[in-house]
């Protein structure tokens, strides 16, 4: 007997890249009164590395992610968008 594969199962395992929608990012934290990104960082709870390897294009962890937008008071997808 040969086995079939399930044509609904996910292709991979791993997690979706995401980025950091800078300019949305900005205007939201500015208006929040974080413009610097050692003020952003302080306010995510996140090293100020971390914050500029976002801004650069690195993929944080989820639940940084989602921190990141509650702190923000927006939707995940409004602030960061899934890469290839």
């Amino acid at each position: 007997m040969e086995a079939t594969r399930n044509s609904d199962a996910p292709a991979t395992t791993q997690d979706a890249t995401v980025r950091l929608r800078v300019q949305v990012y900005d205007a939201i934290a500015a208006g929040l009164g974080h413009r610097t990104v050692a003020s952003q960082a302080v306010w995510h709870g996140v090293a100020r590395s971390a914050m500029f390897r976002f801004r650069s294009g690195g993929s944080p962890r989820l639940d940084t992610a989602m921190r990141m937008a509650a702190d923000c008071g927006v939707p995940v997808e409004t602030i960061f968008e899934r890469v290839a």
